[in-house]
């Protein structure tokens, strides 16, 4: 090695041992310090023996040697702190990423990386395939002179997890619905292990969603669907718009939204309905009990409520030759007019079903002219209908609550869409909870 050449090393060495001194916490021992110039005297040696310029090569940074990273936070990053070079060419920087240690099998290469401030150089590379590990490394280049390649370091990808778009299940396109419908949208697809998965629920006044009135983010719920109940205050007969995305907030994964559905709301006041052959003032009773479930099936419907069983359960009162718990009766929407009418006579211990076919009203609830604008409507799968029942006998009755014989209590009233079987609409209070198709 000629002078010149050795005079050119000593100066990177010495620059590089003062590089070392800066970025250690405390000062290096002369061991330390030998390790490091020897090395870089090595790598210079090398370099500068066949172009009389002397390059170091750059410092790994990041990722961490063995980082773990999903496949969603990709593209990946590389950054290496800068090389020194002897000479006046600024220095660029070639990057190389293989599936291998012995980078036999590159996947991705890049040369001419122009140098970055501050004392470091990063690179964003392509995306890369899920669910393998990849070695990196770079080196530092001043004009045709190529330094040698830093130590390599590994990375692994995370498998690729994909979801598909949401697809809303209820309420339809057009629908209508009480003031606190229940959503539901189908469980999305999804490949790869998916973790826990969220959906995220929007009402809007305006097929834009530039405002929203409703937001509310729910886990994923076991089955096929996932539902949420509205608690927002909605304006009667207003049109509204909603849409569900779908994320996976541990591999970073968020779909696109669903497509979006509109519904029209119409709320409901049992004290501005109309009554029918059933005391009057039925809407201006006390509200003592809550709906629990409604059951549709082909042959009947059943409703449950939390007094009609245990030790606070409505108390019977005479009927005919025989005892009578409770009424079960129906409020309908004609023009925006409501008109209720408690019907179906129940005992303690009847039997749910006895309530009559869901295609059947017409015929077996408002057959004659006692039921007013009632008489003869028959419900049509998807019509919104109030469901309730009231204690004792209301049918035919025009006692009002002042001359009431026993005590004059009822349900709140359950807006539900009508269905001619297989659906199961379950409450918490007196909102919808969950419906479920079997």
């Amino acid at each position: 090695m000629t002078l010149k050449s050795l005079t050119v090393v000593s100066a990177l060495a010495l620059l590089v041992m003062a590089a070392a001194c800066e970025k250690s916490p405390t000062r290096p021992s002369i061991t330390e310090t030998k390790s490091v110039a020897e090395a870089a005297v090595t790598d210079a040696t090398s370099v500068a023996e066949k172009s009389g310029v002397s390059l170091t090569t750059p410092t790994p940074v990041s990722p961490a040697d063995g980082a773990q990273m999903t496949f969603a936070s990709q593209p990946a990053r590389l950054v290496v702190g800068n090389g020194v070079t002897t000479g006046s060419t600024a220095l660029t920087y070639t990057f190389e990423v293989a599936s291998d240690s012995g980078f036999a099998n590159k996947v991705y290469t890049k040369d001419g990386v122009a140098e970055g401030g501050g004392g470091q150089t990063s690179l964003t590379i392509d995306r890369l395939t899920g669910a393998r590990t990849y070695f990196w490394h770079a080196r530092s280049n001043s004009g045709t002179t190529q330094g040698l390649f830093s130590t390599a370091r590994s990375f692994t990808v995370g498998p690729e997890v994909v979801l598909g778009t949401p697809v809303l299940a209820s309420p339809g396109a057009n629908a209508t619905v009480s003031g606190q419908p229940s959503l539901t949208v189908n469980n999305v697809t999804r490949t790869g292990p998916a973790g826990q998965i969220v959906y995220r629920f929007e009402v809007s006044t305006s097929s834009s969603f530039a405002s929203l009135a409703f937001v509310q983010t729910v886990n994923e719920q076991s089955g096929a669907s996932t539902s949420v109940t509205v608690s927002a205050t909605l304006t009667d007969r207003a049109t509204y718009f909603w849409r569900v995305q779908a994320s996976d907030p541990s591999n970073a994964v968020t779909t696109a939204f669903s497509g979006a559905n509109s519904f029209v709301v119409q709320l409901f006041s049992m004290r501005d309905a109309f009554i029918h052959d059933n005391p009057p003032d039925l809407g201006f009773w006390p509200e003592t009990a809550k709906i629990t479930s409604i059951v549709f099936t082909p042959g009947s419907f059943e409703v449950d409520f939390d007094r009609r069983t245990g030790p606070n359960r409505w108390l019977d009162v005479p009927f005919g030759t025989g005892d009578l718990q409770y009424t079960l009766g129906i409020c309908l929407n004609f023009g925006g007019a409501w008109h209720c009418s408690a019907v179906v006579q129940f005992w303690f211990g009847r039997n749910l079903g006895d309530s009559a076919p869901p295609t059947d009203i017409a015929l077996e609830w408002f057959y004659d002219a006692r039921w007013g604008a009632l008489n003869g409507h028959q419900p049509v799968p998807g019509e919104i209908v109030g469901i309730f029942v009231a204690a004792g006998n209301l049918r035919d009755a025009s006692y009002i609550q002042a001359t009431c014989p026993r005590i004059c209590e009822r349900s709140n009233v359950a807006l539900v869409p009508w269905s001619f079987g297989g659906v199961t609409y379950t409450f918490s209070g007196d909102r919808l909870q969950l419906s479920s198709r079997r």
